[in-house]
């Protein structure tokens, strides 16, 4: 019991900081609102700061993942010191190659097969999620979800969550766990069934290399590309350029599941 509550703990203190500066981050963004006066009187204007908020949630989301990753990276260093870390060889090209076009099949695959069950239209927390999303501009959005939240997600949920639990008990309870957890930390269903399949495509391939840079690629690729594909969607009405597109992203990811599986583990 004592070994379930220590693994406990050193795994969700990581999560807990991040949230905590997240959280902190909004408080301070609203307070600046305020008294720089561009929504004067703190009772009257509560709604209209939230609605700042709401707009601006990825810049904010991606600014306090930016100050969380000081720590997040020196837990992750101390981690590697302390032998919780299996030490990476170095990785091939083409390891890099698979990951950011299998991050792209696989990430569109799993929206279309989320998307085929309709739950989406239940969804509210997601709508709102997406309709802030498009209010975004895509520039900001594609390097704020697209590169720097993927990048500090996976050193906490691969880097940190994953290789500690793994490091006390085993690899299929590290992936499992690390990969419902990233699934529920994402606050809605869709992204939550999304964020759990793709968190063990994340994991098995971290696992298979032993180097953080693979699944961040994955990740990064995987976000970018249904970012693209949406943006495509709303644009361009072609119902073939969308099914080529649909094509190649189903051809990237047999070729990478198929790479990956095949590869041997470091």
């Amino acid at each position: 019991m004592k070994k379930f509550f220590y693994t406990l703990w050193i795994s969700a203190y990581p999560l807990i900081i991040y949230t905590a500066i997240q959280f902190l981050l909004a408080i301070i963004v609203s307070f600046f609102v305020i008294i720089l006066g561009r929504y004067p009187g703190a009772v009257a204007s509560l709604g209209a700061v939230e609605s700042f908020i709401s707009r601006n949630v990825l810049p904010i989301t991606a600014a306090g993942a930016v100050f969380a990753s000081v720590f997040l990276i020196l837990f992750f260093y101390l981690d590697g010191q302390k032998g919780r870390i299996e030490k990476k060889k170095s990785s091939n090209a083409t390891d890099f190659v698979m990951a950011i076009i299998g991050g792209a099949g696989i990430a569109i695959i799993l929206n279309i097969l989320i998307g085929l069950t309709g739950i989406s239209g239940i969804d509210n927390t997601f709508q709102e999620i997406s309709e802030a999303i498009k209010s975004t501009p895509i520039v900001i959005t594609i390097i704020c979800a697209g590169i720097i939240i993927p990048i500090v997600e996976e050193i906490i949920f691969r880097g940190l969550i994953f290789n500690r639990i793994k490091f006390q008990y085993n690899l299929t309870a590290a992936m499992l766990i690390s990969s419902v957890v990233f699934g529920i930390y994402h606050g809605n269903i869709i992204q939550g069934i999304y964020a759990t399949m793709l968190g063990v495509c994340l994991a098995y391939t971290y696992n298979k290399t032993k180097n953080i840079l693979i699944p961040i690629f994955i990740h990064i690729s995987a976000n970018t590309s249904v970012l693209g594909l949406s943006s495509l969607v709303e644009n361009d009405d072609s119902a073939l350029t969308v099914g080529i597109m649909v094509l190649v992203t189903l051809i990237f990811a047999i070729i990478g599941i198929v790479y990956f599986i095949k590869r041997k583990v470091e």
